[in-house]
């Protein structure tokens, strides 16, 4: 009998399901068009004002009586938008003009250190990718400067984004460098080479890539070469951002489901923590274990990081469903035992996240089109409150206080 030659098997594979991908992707765009090509939506001023947290009237009023704004375009049915740029530039000439005042301004004053958030679960499925890309917008749209880290091997979250570094490549193309060609032992590359502009308004990225692997090979083969000793294995990622971080608001670290010495050092890294938590009974037993082994974890970083602490530590649901009796039950007991360490915000089960996901496609791209408006506004409130938590979160971390201020 003759047996499968698992090597052949799985590259057949790999190639039928790499050709129908592109079969699809050419549905969505004209040929020879890659999705950053194509413009961006552009944004209503009642999204504008949700954007910036300015009132909607105030800002109708901004928009008639201070000089300065840029023009927009005039649509259908005598509707004014902005791109993404146009809204951040609206941002800046109202903080010039004393109408946001510096607690609600999105933007590092000199002394602030840049919040390095390490969105962090070992357990896969509970939408730590899709939270990540969604956050990042979000806080983007907002007005942040925001670097995203893909540390997952598989890097969807550079896939959503249109930055593919292990793309086979076309004759003359040249390669795109990954996360892994920063932090490999033997010539690494400066993250200012390997940061890629995304098509999104205030949104890079050092893309992710299956040569991550090999990062956790030569970081245990260092340990026996001696080599650690100039540069520890857990700091490679803080000190590779000391040339950069300066010029972000936010650095967002989405890991992978898995323990590894990626996952360490940027936990090492970060100065905060989100935790993704699935609206589900074994997700909830799988956190208390991923939590005790996060806790040793922790303990060895601290062990040679003796000031190591965080700015917040916060937990959020995912994937959850209010209507759903289990789930109701279950976020009431996280809520009781995790107290104000959870968000506020849930991040809701919705029709709009998956048919983004098919179209690689976060919630901001995609628009009140293709669902309900009912269905939109809802996930868009719940990613907006989420992302709104998050602010409140590093701007405190600057001394900002939020709480008396609101949207104005």
């Amino acid at each position: 009998m003759t047996g499968i030659i698992g090597s052949e098997q799985l590259r057949a594979h790999s190639t039928t399901i790499r050709d129908a991908l592109s079969r699809h992707t050419a549905k969505h765009l004209a040929p020879d068009t890659r999705k950053s090509d194509k413009p961006m939506r552009r944004f209503s001023v009642k999204e504008t004002a949700d954007a910036l947290r300015v009132n909607y009237s105030s800002l109708r009023h901004y928009l008639k009586t201070i000089e300065g704004f840029p023009a927009g375009e005039l649509e259908a049915g005598n509707r004014r938008t902005f791109s993404g740029e146009e809204v951040h530039a609206i941002q800046d000439r109202l903080y010039e003009a004393g109408k946001i005042p510096l607690s609600m301004y999105p933007r590092k004053a000199p002394g602030d250190v840049t919040a390095k958030l390490a969105v962090y679960n070992l357990k896969g499925g509970v939408a730590k990718t899709s939270l990540s890309a969604n956050l990042a917008e979000f806080l983007g749209l907002r007005g942040f400067r925001c670097l995203i880290i893909d540390l997952d091997p598989q890097s969807s979250l550079s896939d959503l984004f249109d930055v593919n570094a292990d793309a086979q490549l076309e004759d003359g193309e040249e390669p795109i460098h990954s996360v892994y060609d920063v932090l490999k032992y033997d010539n690494p590359i400066p993250i200012t080479e390997v940061i890629q502009a995304t098509y999104f308004p205030n949104i890079d990225i050092v893309p992710g890539s299956m040569n991550m692997t090999e990062f956790e090979y030569e970081t245990s083969a260092s340990y026996m070469n001696g080599t650690q000793q100039s540069q520890p294995w857990h700091r490679k990622i803080s000190n590779a951002l000391r040339l950069v971080e300066d010029y972000y608001d936010i650095i967002l670290f989405d890991t992978p489901p898995h323990m590894s010495f990626a996952v360490i050092a940027a936990v090492a890294s970060a100065t905060g923590l989100l935790v993704p938590v699935s609206a589900g009974m074994l997700d909830v037993v799988s956190l208390e274990k991923f939590l005790d082994l996060g806790a040793g974890t922790l303990e060895v970083v601290e062990s040679v990081e003796k000031d190591k602490t965080y700015d917040f530590i916060r937990f959020v649901l995912t994937r959850y469903n209010p209507n759903d009796q289990a789930q109701l039950q279950l976020s009431s007991f996280l809520r009781s035992q995790l107290g104000d360490a959870m968000l506020q915000a849930d991040f809701l089960q919705s029709t709009a996240i998956g048919d983004g996901t098919n179209t690689m496609q976060p919630l901001l791209e995609v628009g009140p089109t293709g669902v309900t408006r009912k269905t939109y506004d809802r996930i868009f409130d719940s990613l907006q409150k989420i992302a709104h938590e998050v602010e409140a979160e590093v701007m405190k971390s600057w001394g900002r206080d939020q709480k008396s201020q609101g949207d104005n």
